[in-house]
C-alpha cells in the first residue's frame, strides 16, 4: 500500500535544496567563464598569427618566420622574429613602428648584400636573420667564393694573402676620411668574407642598421637619376 506524504518540508531539507541548486548555478558559471577565456585566447591567438601574416608582407623575398632561434636550414634565406616581440609591437606603436622599419630594412639589406657579394665572385649559400625580445638584430650568412674553390693551394694563399692587404688598407681609408654607408657596408661584407675560414659570417645589430642606410642612399640614387631623367625628357618636350 503507497503512502502519500504531503506539507512542508523541513527547514534542513530546504537548505540542502538551496545549496544543490547555488552549487550547479556555480558549476555552470565557472564553465561558461572558462569557455569565454579558451574562446578569448584562441582569438588573440588568431590575432596574432594574422599579424605576423601582415608583416610577412613586408619581407616578400625572404621566409618570414616566429621563433626563439635562427634558422638552422642550410640554404634559403628567412627572417624570424620573437613572439615576444611581436605581443610588444602590438601593444606598443612606438616599438611597432621601429620594428616595422627594421623589418623593411632586412629586405633592402639582404638584396644588397646579395649584390655586393655576388659583384665580389661569391655566393650566399643561405642567410638567416633574427631578431631577438629586445629588437636586436643578429645574422648568420654563409658565403662561398667559387673561383677560390678551383684555385690551387699556392694561388689560394696568395689571393688570400692580397684580400688582407685590401682589408688593411680599406681600414685606412675609413680611417682618413668619413665613408658613404654603402662603402662601410660593403667593406665590413668584404673583410668578413675574407676572414671566414669556412665561409659563415655574422652581422649584428650595427651591421644591419648600416645595411638599412645603405639600402636607402642606393635607393636614393635611382631615384634621383630616374629624377634628372625625367627633367630632360620635359625640357626635351617644351623645345
Amino acid at each position: 500500500m503507497a503512502m502519500e506524504i504531503s506539507g512542508n518540508l523541513p527547514d534542513y531539507a530546504v537548505r540542502r535544496q538551496n545549496y544543490g541548486s547555488y552549487a550547479a548555478q556555480g558549476m555552470a558559471g565557472n564553465k561558461k567563464t572558462e569557455r569565454t577565456q579558451e574562446t578569448a585566447e584562441s582569438s588573440k591567438s588568431e590575432n596574432t598569427a594574422e599579424y605576423a601574416n601582415r608583416l610577412k608582407k613586408l619581407v616578400p623575398s625572404v621566409d618570414f618566420k616566429v621563433g626563439n632561434v635562427c634558422s638552422s636550414a642550410k640554404s634559403g634565406k628567412s627572417l624570424t622574429v620573437n613572439p615576444q616581440l611581436l605581443k610588444k609591437m602590438q601593444k606598443d606603436p612606438e616599438t611597432e613602428k621601429e620594428m616595422k622599419d627594421m623589418i623593411k630594412g632586412v629586405e633592402s639589406m639582404s638584396k644588397l648584400a646579395e649584390s655586393l657579394t655576388k659583384a665580389s665572385g661569391w655566393t650566399i649559400v643561405y642567410q638567416h636573420s633574427y631578431i631577438d625580445e629586445n629588437g636586436k638584430y643578429h645574422c648568420r650568412m654563409q658565403t662561398r667564393n667559387d673561383g677560390m674553390l678551383k684555385l690551387s693551394d699556392k694561388l689560394r694563399a696568395k689571393r688570400r694573402e692580397n684580400s688582407e692587404k685590401l682589408i688593411e688598407k680599406s681600414k685606412k681609408k675609413a680611417a682618413e676620411r668619413k665613408e658613404k654607408s654603402k662603402e662601410i657596408f660593403e667593406e665590413n661584407l668584404n673583410e668578413k668574407m675574407a676572414a671566414s675560414k669556412d665561409g659563415i659570417i655574422y652581422l649584428n645589430d650595427t651591421d644591419i642598421r648600416t645595411g638599412m642606410e645603405a639600402a636607402q642612399e642606393e635607393d636614393a640614387g635611382k631615384t634621383a637619376v630616374k629624377d634628372q631623367a625625367q627633367v630632360g625628357v620635359n625640357l626635351d618636350l617644351k623645345i
